[in-house]
């Protein structure tokens, strides 16, 4: 599969997830230090809108609706058309808080963000946050080249500090203790 296809795969199974929300859900917390699945999916909809609008030199729009899962499809739609454009995998493009980058860098990001969101999603909801092998073995392969310095890990960055996982854990496991979630995280 390619890294476009995994992006959307990511964004397709958070999408069938939220299709079941309702509004007692919206108050639960999540993996994600203080935030809860309200505050996990505004966080999606507002990065995927930052992603598309680096990636096509636009500022970012407001979302489509006030209804999350709405907006949420509404932007990664324009997200998937985005980076599929011609050339946008190997431009450069500024992103918030990180400089230039290529265009496949923030897809790299958006897929493995999404993705390992989904994992908090579905802890926080208790039901199986096992991640298909084969997303979650490519999103690992990408992670493990991100930045473990200050600028990018720690409190208030993009990812909390790695957590000890044993190499011989299940992938999902790797994957989530690599960028600062405890796999026993419970709900």
């Amino acid at each position: 599969m390619d890294l476009l296809d995994l992006n959307r795969s990511s964004l397709d199974l958070n999408l069938k997830l939220m299709a079941d929300l309702d509004e007692a859900h919206l108050d639960l917390p999540t993996p994600c230090a203080g935030w809860t699945v309200y505050e996990l999916l505004r966080h999606q909809v507002e990065s995927t809108l930052a992603f598309t609008a680096s990636i096509r030199h636009e500022d970012v729009e407001a979302p489509a609706s006030d209804d999350l899962t709405v907006a949420y499809r509404v932007a990664t739609d324009a997200a998937t058309e985005a980076f599929r454009e011609d050339g946008a995998l190997e431009r450069e493009a500024e992103f918030p808080g990180y400089g230039l980058r290529r265009g496949r860098e923030l897809v790299v990001g958006h897929f493995v963000d999404n993705l390992v969101h989904l994992w908090d999603l579905c802890r926080a909801l208790g039901v199986d946050s096992t991640l298909d092998p084969e997303l979650a073995t490519a999103a690992y392969r990408m992670a493990r080249h991100f930045p473990n310095t200050p600028d990018v890990r720690g409190p208030g960055k993009a990812f909390a500090l790695p957590v000890d996982v044993p190499e011989d854990a299940p992938i999902t496991d790797r994957l989530v203790g690599l960028l600062g979630r405890s796999p026993r995280w419970p709900a």
